[in-house]
């Protein structure tokens, strides 16, 4: 009964979640303007509220990851030119910096097998090449020198970020460093659906992707942060599949009976 009642607040935020995401999508088939940019303002507030509603503690660096979460998408919201979009951009990366450096102070305690450093060799060199793809084909569409220099190191820093994720996952596989491996996905092909409606071609379905998967992203970064102060001594071993559904024995010798039988 403890363990309903913790974790019950967490299954209400995801359904509140779930609901605005809905709704930003109608919106954006609708080609409204107004519903998609309350909900890119109200995400990180309300993460933010359910959180010190159930913990009044949380390390400067989360709570600056967030605040600088907000801070893109109220720039974004408000964009009043292409020097606020500018400043948007800045502020994500800066975002992603912040979880790169989170990152690098467990990265200091992991060792790797000659297969995992292989394997992270791959990931590297197949996530510079899909970024250098990207940019051949969109580079004729940037607008000035600045935005070209920011996508660049956008790129490279969701190319880090994804590499370090990797690396503690592999050396990890716990339940934290998968949260954080899964967050990093949600940001990496939010912002790749970002910048192919952006600068190659728009598609309203890929809008509704990339918001549904930016504030996967922001949950899961909840999700890690609120589990790194409740259950900071579990470092149990889990596989990726473990994360999603489980089942049981008895599950497996349940006999389906149907028109094949």
């Amino acid at each position: 009964m403890k363990n309903a009642h913790k974790f019950k607040p967490n299954f209400v935020l995801a359904i509140v979640l779930a609901f605005i995401v809905i709704s930003a999508s109608i919106a954006t088939f609708f080609d409204s303007i107004l519903v998609p940019k309350i909900v890119k303002l109200i995400t990180v507030t309300i993460l933010m509220t359910f959180y010190f509603c159930q913990l009044n503690k949380m390390q400067n660096v989360f709570l600056t990851t967030f605040i600088v979460f907000f801070i893109g998408d109220a720039l974004s919201v408000f964009s009043f030119g292409e020097v606020m979009l500018k400043f948007s951009k800045s502020a994500f990366i800066v975002g992603y910096l912040l979880l790169i450096f989170i990152l690098l102070g467990i990265h200091k305690k992991i060792k790797f097998d000659s297969f995992a450093s292989v394997y992270l060799i791959l990931v590297l060199l197949l996530n510079s090449y899909f970024l250098y793809a990207l940019y051949e084909v969109a580079k004729e569409n940037f607008v000035d020198d600045t935005n070209l220099v920011l996508y660049i190191f956008h790129g490279v820093t969701l190319i880090a970020l994804t590499y370090f994720a990797f690396a503690v996952y592999l050396s990890k596989e716990n339940a934290q460093s998968i949260t954080f491996l899964l967050m990093v996905f949600c940001f990496v092909f939010s912002d790749v659906l970002h910048y192919i409606n952006a600068l190659y071609i728009y598609y309203w379905l890929f809008e509704v992707f990339e918001r549904a998967l930016h504030i996967s992203g922001l949950f899961l970064l909840y999700k890690y942060v609120y589990d790194h102060h409740t259950m900071r001594n579990n470092d149990k071993k889990m596989k990726l599949s473990d994360y999603f559904v489980n089942t049981t024995k008895q599950l497996r010798d349940i006999r389906v009976e149907g028109v094949f039988d």
